[in-house]
């Protein structure tokens, strides 16, 4: 990837990786046992400054550009997909906030959130509500003069953890986002119990009864919710899951490289089998266009391009369909070891299945890409 970076770039992300490694490299298989992530780890990427990377500089973060974020979360997920996706999920919060929020809002939360003082959780799914989130049933009504909400969210990523909740809800027809504290007496959240993949992720059911929200707690404008800023937030989500699918797709290799090397079978070393060079290539093609499209789908937002939405639903929908093809490919090639569960290829098996939903389901992508390639190719693009 050294080729598509600026030599700063390839510094950030060499250090990044290094240090996340020397500090986490070993404990993606014991957070998945326990279900969650330490405090310690929550507080390293603090003082990492990671959950604030991306915000703007007058909210106190770091102003990261696209690519480095990108970078950023690539490093993250070669440790593992829960540690990202808990960065990911903050920043989703954060940055529709940063963009939609009042004055008052942003002096009052901000900090916080910039600073990762606070941990943030946005919570649109409903059991009935995923991909079609027109249907969900949370309300945000008003009741003795005070607005209430009431409705229960489902597979909330770290609601087990987070401080500060994004909600997504209907007032009087018209969809509503607005911010609620875990210390509101009408909140509550339990695990979601054992899952496929993101298991250390703290998966969580979000209750809200009768929880009192202050007008001012209220982001956005009714109708704001689903026309503007689910799809702003999604957005950051699906760059930052197409990056750390990367990452993913990358330890991955790795580690098949490693024990193609070291492995011997029928007499041969195993790099020597044919079949086995020809998983190694799709493998090893894949990734280097995976590369090609999350640095060009970074550099089209750092750009400020036209096509800066179609080129990250292009890389989210291409990385994490091959990163789930080559995670089986590489527990194939593993054989026994691949199977174990505290090992990599496993937990990337796992893993990578949960990608291809998070942020919009491949299917929900293809709908999406397809007109758009269509209408490229009907103006003469390639």
């Amino acid at each position: 990837m050294r080729h598509l970076l600026t030599a700063e770039e390839t510094q950030y992300h060499t250090d990044l990786v290094e240090r996340a490694g020397a500090a986490w490299g070993t404990g993606a298989a014991d957070w998945d046992r326990r279900g969650g992530l330490p405090a310690d780890v929550v507080r390293w990427c603090a003082d990492e400054g990671l959950f604030g990377a991306a915000l703007p500089a007058e909210f106190g973060g770091g102003g990261a550009t696209a690519v480095r974020t990108g970078l950023m979360y690539e490093a993250l997920g070669r440790v593992s997909a829960s540690l990202a996706s808990l960065v990911n999920v903050h920043g989703m919060a954060a940055q529709t906030l940063a963009k939609w929020g009042t004055e008052q809002q942003w002096a009052s939360v901000m900090p916080g959130l910039a600073a990762g003082k606070r941990v943030a959780a946005i919570c649109m799914t409903e059991s009935g509500a995923g991909s079609d989130l027109s249907a969900i049933e949370t309300e945000l009504s008003e009741s003795d003069g005070r607005l209430v909400l009431n409705g229960t969210k489902v597979f909330i990523t770290f609601g087990q953890l987070a401080d500060t909740f994004l909600v997504l809800a209907q007032r009087e027809g018209r969809s509503v986002t607005c911010l609620v504290d875990r210390d509101n007496p009408g909140l509550t959240t339990t695990s979601m119990g054992d899952v496929l993949g993101l298991r250390a992720a703290a998966l969580a059911r979000v209750e809200l009864r009768d929880c009192v929200v202050p007008a001012e707690d209220v982001v956005g404008r009714d109708g704001f919710g689903l026309s503007i800023l689910v799809p702003h937030a999604l957005e950051h989500g699906r760059h930052a899951v197409a990056w750390m699918a990367l990452g993913m797709l990358g330890s991955a290799f790795s580690a098949v490289l490693d024990f193609v090397h070291e492995r011997r079978s029928f007499g041969r070393d195993l790099v020597d089998h044919g079949q086995i060079q020809s998983m190694l290539t799709r493998m090893g093609t894949d990734l280097e266009a995976a590369k090609l499209l999350c640095v060009a789908a970074s550099r089209a937002v750092d750009d400020r391009a036209p096509d800066a939405s179609a080129r990250i639903l292009t890389a989210k929908y291409f990385v994490c369909r091959v990163l789930e093809e080559h995670a089986a490919q590489a527990v194939q090639i593993l054989g026994s070891r691949g199977v174990l569960e505290d090992g990599v290829a496993a937990r990337h098996y796992r893993d990578a299945k949960i990608l291809n939903i998070i942020e919009g389901t491949t299917q929900i992508i293809e709908r999406m890409l397809a007109p758009i390639f269509l209408r490229t190719r009907s103006q003469g693009g390639l």
